[in-house]
């Protein structure tokens, strides 16, 4: 028993400094930005749904998350959902969603199904508004969150441009079609559709959740009625 505590706390010491080194959970940041989802804000989803199909479909598949699905969880018309969102006559609507590069290719673009379950939505969050110019990278930019991302800045153009400054922190130097504040909730948008895209059970979940508590506090009452009057009698 001593040799193991000894062992134990021979670990510990060597292995902390090492985690002192590591960078934390948001790369180079101390922490990720706040943020929390909203997957009952159907309008936020389909908003966040315009945003994937527009500028990250060409690359990363959702292949977990069928099409009928999506539909109805978002109220899409079918006429939308075939001719705009497919827009593909071999495609049924009983499909998966597998347009997209492959995630085992030369560009390796990983599928968003499970990856906000994966990384996490403030992670995912904070990676999407912290991209900035480096013209060391063969992608032309670099990532606060993830440094030497191979991710291009898809949207630079409705963020604007980001600079680094010499004490690490980001500057903003060219003006996007969104404001910062605009952006700021589009890629709320974005991270909230791909937060119910890695859980589409999570909206039926949280509801049912609800009314799931109100039955045991219903229950537990009436079990502590019942059981006060059973033992009433009993000294």
């Amino acid at each position: 028993m001593i040799g193991l505590r000894a062992a134990f706390l021979f670990a510990f010491f060597v292995v902390s400094p090492v985690w002192a080194a590591a960078e934390t959970e948001c790369g180079t940041l101390e922490k990720c930005d706040n943020f929390k989802s909203n997957v009952h804000d159907r309008n936020s989803l389909q908003r966040g749904l315009g945003l994937y199909k527009n500028y990250c479909s060409s690359c990363h598949t959702l292949r977990y998350l069928r099409w009928n699905r999506l539909q109805r969880d978002l109220d899409i018309p079918e006429n939308i959902l075939v001719e705009d969102l497919i827009n593909n006559p071999q495609v049924k609507t009983s499909d998966y969603i597998t347009f997209g590069l492959p995630e085992i290719s030369a560009i390796g673009a990983p599928d968003l199904t499970l990856r906000t379950r994966v990384r996490g939505e403030e992670w995912i969050y904070t990676y999407l508004r912290t991209f900035y110019e480096d013209s060391e990278q063969i992608t032309g930019s670099n990532n606060l969150v993830y440094p030497g991302t191979a991710m291009l800045n898809v949207l630079g153009g409705l963020q604007g441009r980001q600079v680094m400054t010499e004490n690490g922190n980001l500057e903003k130097v060219g003006e996007g079609s969104m404001s910062t504040e605009e952006y700021d909730i589009a890629i709320g948008d974005l991270v909230t559709f791909l937060a119910y895209a890695s859980e589409p059970a999570r909206i039926s979940r949280e509801k049912n959740g609800v009314f799931v508590i109100l039955f045991f506090i219903a229950f537990t009452a009436v079990m502590w009625l019942l059981n006060r009057e059973y033992t009433k009698d009993i000294k």
